[in-house]
């Protein structure tokens, strides 16, 4: 990913750089399309009625689609393209955040921040893919708690990682959909 350049693209293209310049402008915005195409492959179809299935499931094939494409997490992360596949996803997850009713800020924050840890726990495992955990377990006297945990730290189990990080934050959004119901019944 590191490669890719307008300068790159244009010579593989076999076409002049101002061409590939005037069509995207910027590497940035190089990316933001390529992250989109991406997204293109990402089914959205028969999705299950409940809102906080359908969040989960939503996000599990975008997880999924991501994975399927090297670096295809950090190809997206740090990015905010908001290109139509991009849009599509983006709306099919708040809607599921909304049918389950998640008040809206609290829609807006729990899309971002299951994006945002979905993206962090993918980028992770794809780059485990290429490079190993550490294997030296730090000293005992000295880091205790890490001597301890060293096993679960490094663990390559990265499905039990992503099910537990967006489980704890659905819950929270469960939790909210509660507040609000409570507040409106006093």
């Amino acid at each position: 990913m590191d490669a890719v350049t307008i300068r790159e693209v244009a010579r593989r293209m076999r076409v002049n750089v101002n061409t590939v310049s005037f069509q995207v402008g910027t590497k940035a915005r190089l990316l933001g399309l390529m992250s989109d195409a991406v997204l293109a492959h990402l089914s959205l179809d028969d999705l299950p009625e409940d809102g906080f299935q359908r969040a989960e499931e939503i996000l599990s094939r975008y997880r999924h689609t991501l994975l399927t494409y090297r670096d295809g997490a950090r190809l997206t992360a740090g990015n905010t393209p908001f290109e139509e596949h991009t849009r599509d996803f983006t709306e099919e997850l708040v809607t599921a955040l909304s049918i389950a009713g998640v008040p809206d800020r609290e829609s807006a924050h729990g899309m971002w921040a299951l994006f945002y840890f979905l993206l962090g726990i993918t980028q992770e495992q794809q780059a485990a893919q290429i490079q190993a955990a550490p294997e030296e377990v730090p000293p005992s006297d000295r880091y205790p708690t890490l001597h301890r945990l060293h096993p679960h730290l490094f663990s390559a189990d990265f499905d039990a990682c992503y099910d537990f990080g967006v489980a704890a934050i659905l819950t929270h959004l469960r939790q909210s959909v509660l507040a609000q119901e409570q507040r409106t019944d006093t």
